[in-house]
């Protein structure tokens, strides 16, 4: 950790070792101060080619681009795109505070361009503190492992959903009913799905809800969601070195004990027992369930 001229502390630094797959470039915070000042332009014969992912704190500022000038508060997280111009500022009577987290890679531009986030900027009002502390968290514990990075790739695909949540307004679209609720179980899989949750996002009662999504789909939708969330932890476990109790977390399980269960029961196999398989034998995967 150490502090930077623009009164910010600087957790990384990693730009003289960035990679073409996932990099996170540069995390840190800004301290309140009335000069502050961040220019992204024309530098040294290049644009600044890096995304940054800011969530105010306290206070507020302004970003100002080619198009339009916008004004960032307590409460606000905003992304800069790569290869634009900008410039932001704190406030002169009322500086901000803000945590921020710079990244670049294929794999940021790839989820970027899937969620069809292209502008230069964007402010939206939301509650991101949570996933900047947990990737200064995964920071804080020194060399960062590929556990690590897959912890951080997590954090920024979470804010690029902040940023450019899907619209699941049943108004909005001529899909049927229960394939609004499937869409939407598919985009928030990660977080603790109710009935009550899902019978808003339709506008219809909790029985309505059910009976909608079962007659086109032949489950509950609560069936579904765990169905899902096992089918993701999975891939997750093949695909990344979380262990259980790390898995059973992220997918917003109530204890490992019940999500160890209800793996057995749809793969006829332990968690720990997919883990050893798949050590043993990487390239061997098995048939997805239906």
């Amino acid at each position: 950790m150490r502090y930077n001229r623009k009164h910010e502390i600087i957790y990384l630094d990693e730009r003289t070792h960035a990679n073409d797959f996932f990099c996170l470039a540069m995390a840190g915070k800004t301290l309140p101060t009335p000069n502050y000042t961040i220019h992204h332009s024309y530098k040294d014969g290049y644009l600044w080619d890096w995304y940054n992912f800011e969530y105010v704190l306290s206070g507020k500022g302004y970003i100002e681009t080619r198009e339009k000038k916008l004004c960032v508060q307590a409460g606000d997280l905003f992304f800069l795109n790569k290869l634009q111009q900008h410039v932001y500022y704190a406030d002169k009577s009322d500086p901000y505070e803000k945590v921020f987290l710079v990244v670049s890679g294929s794999l940021v531009d790839r989820m970027l361009a899937a969620h069809n986030v292209t502008e230069s900027a964007r402010v939206v009002r939301t509650d991101a503190r949570d996933i900047f502390e947990q990737a200064f968290s995964v920071i804080e514990h020194g060399n960062l492992s590929q556990n690590a990075y897959t912890e951080l790739c997590c954090c920024i695909l979470r804010l690029i959903q902040r940023i450019a949540p899907p619209n699941f307004s049943a108004a909005a679209t001529d899909a049927h009913p229960a394939d609004l609720i499937r869409s939407y179980i598919d985009y928030n899989i990660y977080e603790r799905l109710t009935l009550e949750d899902l019978a808003n996002i339709v506008h219809r009662s909790v029985s309505q809800t059910e009976r909608i999504f079962k007659t086109k789909y032949g489950v509950s939708p609560i069936r579904y969601v765990l169905d899902k969330k096992l089918d993701t932890a999975r891939t997750l476990f093949r695909a990344t070195f979380l262990n259980v109790g790390e898995v059973a977390e992220r997918l917003s399980f109530a204890n490992v004990k019940y999500f160890s269960r209800q793996f057995k029961l749809r793969f006829g196999q332990t968690p720990s027992e997919c883990i050893r398989n798949q050590e043993r034998d990487p390239f061997s995967g098995g048939e997805d369930p239906l």
